[in-house]
């Protein structure tokens, strides 16, 4: 999910990233707006039929975020001390941002307490996301060497081990002593980021866009199913383990959905545009304050102004949130970017990137 890298990517995976933020926005929109996120945290077994079309439609969104780090994987992440830097400050930015005008609009009051907490935005995990993503380009240049040092098996040796440990002990038994936490962690990250490495240069497997649609069609119906099937003759929280990340169906499922895609010829230039602006999405709509606004008044919204049925109008709002929050995003970019550039150059900061990138 490198939105700043400088390596050149092709335009039908710049569509994929805009796509798969879409589809991300849309997963929260149903988990918080829609309240999916009360059945797995009361562990209820009691799912009526409202919230069984929900998870029928999140089980072909939860692979997104596999996706995105597998695509950081393939092409793989280049360290530029100005990304990690523009990342830190989008960050801070937006969590201090959202922050104070919340504050203002409910209090009217300014505290230094935002301003803090925006700091420690990325090492606090107030994105659980962006702190995984953040240390995983800190490693990426030591990633990277497996792939160029060690041979074909010995890499596939390495991918075979953090397989095991991820998605099949991890995901069967997720022993707290290997910190996978059903996917969500700085691991899990590791574990696709070599996936996507394998399949650059030593998983030689193409097929046809027909192919590649199926099998992610047919694994987000299994996802389902083993949802439906544990919640009904199992236990609760066997059902909810198919909406984990290290679900072996959901990383199958992640990696044909990129690959169909990658299948695609696109020749829109203006994507670019768009898909620079991803991250931001991710940051506004998914900072606490936002997501607590989300789930008090999303529902109410969509149904209240419903244009053909729920999840159609919960897509447009997303869509709307998308475009909203690039044009935020551009604003922000135009402002910080230059003085960032400038404050690297001055202080010969970019220097690093050689020394780094072994």
């Amino acid at each position: 999910m490198d939105s700043k890298a400088k390596q050149p990517r092709e335009l039908n995976v710049e569509l994929l990233r805009i796509i798969l933020m879409i589809m991300i926005v849309c997963h929260h929109f149903l988990m918080r707006g829609r309240g999916l996120h009360l059945l797995y945290t009361s562990g209820s077994t009691h799912i009526d039929n409202h919230a069984l079309h929900g998870l029928f439609i999140d089980s072909f969104l939860i692979m997104t975020v596999n996706c995105f780090i597998f695509i950081s994987g393939y092409y793989g992440i280049k360290f530029r001390v100005k990304t990690i830097l523009s990342l830190f400050i989008q960050a801070i930015t937006y969590s201090i941002a959202i922050d104070l005008i919340y504050d203002l609009c409910t209090d009217g009051d300014i505290s230094m307490e935002p301003i803090w907490n925006g700091i420690l935005s990325i090492p606090n995990g107030q994105w659980w996301f962006i702190t995984a993503y953040f240390f995983l380009y800190l490693l990426s240049p030591f990633l990277n060497l497996p792939k160029k040092y060690l041979t074909k098996f010995q890499f596939l040796y390495i991918l075979g081990v953090l397989t095991l440990v991820n998605f099949i002990v991890g995901f069967t038994l997720d022993p707290s002593s290997l910190g996978v936490l059903n996917g969500y962690s700085l691991f899990s990250f590791i574990c696709l980021y070599f996936y996507g490495q394998a399949f650059n240069g030593y998983l030689d497997f193409k097929k046809g866009r027909l192919f590649y649609f199926s099998v992610y069609l047919i694994c987000s119906l299994l996802i389902f199913t083993f949802f439906f099937v544990g919640l009904k003759y199992f236990s609760v929280d066997l059902a909810w383990t198919a909406f984990s990340y290290n679900n072996p169906l959901v990383l199958i499922s992640a990696i044909s959905f990129f690959f169909f895609f990658k299948s695609l010829k696109i020749s829109y230039t203006k994507i670019s545009f768009f898909s620079s602006s991803v991250l931001a999405v991710y940051l506004i709509h998914e900072h606490p304050v936002s997501a607590e606004l989300l789930t008090q008044n999303l529902n109410r919204i969509a149904l209240k102004y419903e244009i053909g049925n729920v999840y159609f109008t919960l897509f447009l709002i997303a869509l709307l949130l998308f475009l909203c929050c690039t044009l935020v995003e551009k604003i922000r970019s135009a402002v910080t970017e230059p003085l960032l550039t400038y404050v690297i150059s001055k202080c010969k900061l970019d220097r690093l990137d050689q020394k780094v990138n072994l």
